[in-house]
């Protein structure tokens, strides 16, 4: 008979070195002179969001993720993750804008096709850096999620190179990056599961 698996505690210092970093990236929100007005009020709500909320949902997963307790705080832990989605996207889409990269606007102009993709490595891939999985996910584990998810996104970015040489004059070019991105994330995606997949 198969041993059950032993349920593995959180970490307190990824917590809190996390927590560290989102209010470090709260501070620069709050300083940094944004030129559009209103995209600046999305970046900082979700700088708040996030650094309320992924303490909440982090020591929900630790502590209260089985019985009752689970079953009562499973909604909230739904919401959570899912804001702490949209927030993650926002970190990107915020960290191209303020660095002057060209592709921020494809992170904008595209956002339901980029953010539907997104979704696909925030749960595989960021839920497990983060620790408000599922499955808490130690740093080795850690090191080889990021490996399989690094070879697959790198496999789909000479992908996308190899469609974007072939066929980029007929794409256009307010579709080449998002083509590639596209691709991109498919690969970081399909090497997270499988990683996954083959530790189940």
């Amino acid at each position: 008979m198969a041993k059950k698996e032993k349920k593995q505690d959180r970490s307190w210092i990824r917590l809190i070195f996390w927590e560290i970093l989102f209010l470090i990236g709260l501070g620069h929100v709050l300083t940094h002179p944004m030129v559009d007005q209103p995209l600046a009020k999305t970046f900082y709500y979700g700088a708040v969001f996030c650094t309320a909320a992924y303490p909440l949902l982090y020591i929900l997963r630790w502590k209260m993720s089985e019985g009752l307790l689970g079953l009562i705080f499973w909604p909230v832990r739904l919401l959570f993750g899912l804001g702490l989605g949209v927030a993650s996207y926002l970190w990107l889409v915020y960290a191209l804008m303020v660095t002057g990269s060209p592709y921020s606007s494809a992170l904008t102009h595209h956002w339901v096709v980029l953010g539907v993709l997104f979704v696909l490595v925030y749960f595989p891939l960021l839920e497990p850096i983060l620790g408000v999985g599922k499955r808490y996910f130690s740093l080795g584990e850690l090191f080889w999620l990021l490996l399989y998810s690094g070879i697959g996104g790198f496999l789909c970015y000479l992908l996308g190179r190899f469609v974007d040489t072939k066929f980029g004059v007929s794409i256009g070019p307010e579709w080449r990056f998002p083509l590639w991105l596209f691709l991109i994330l498919i690969g970081i995606a399909i090497g997270a599961f499988a990683q996954g997949r083959g530790k189940n």
